[in-house]
């Protein structure tokens, strides 16, 4: 009971924005290459996968991310974040080859806070909630 007042009385707008920001922070981190040209397409080459695709992916890391961490089309942004986490989980590491489980159930785990994220919303510290009132 006294956990839950003490809960309650936290103000939830900055526990949310900070959370958004925890969550996504390694997409944004790691889409920032983008812009200092340091993608790793020859890694994705040796999986099969195209330059031009890997480009696509570290945008949609880098303005995903930065879209979730201001809450700007939140749940379009995490959505799309799914399916790139999705994507890397099954091509780069796929539970079935030895040494890639816990990378692959860590990566399902990060979808599962992006599920959370598209159900709730961002929270009332947002451009989506400012652009409400």
């Amino acid at each position: 009971m006294a956990v839950t007042i003490m809960l309650d009385s936290l103000n939830n707008k900055y526990v949310m924005a900070a959370g958004r920001t925890l969550l996504v922070l390694i997409y944004f981190i790691g889409g920032l290459s983008l812009l200092t040209g340091d993608v790793p397409t020859g890694y994705a080459a040796s999986k099969g996968v195209p330059a031009f695709a890997v480009w696509i992916g570290f945008a949609i890391k880098l303005f995903g991310g930065l879209a979730v961490i201001i809450g700007f089309q939140t749940r379009i942004a995490a959505g799309l974040l799914i399916l790139f986490t999705l994507g890397t989980a099954f091509i780069f590491h796929p539970f079935w080859v030895e040494g890639e489980w816990n990378t692959f159930w860590k990566e399902i785990s990060m979808i599962g806070g992006l599920l959370v994220l598209v159900a709730v919303g961002p929270g009332r510290l947002s451009v989506d909630e400012r652009d409400k009132g």
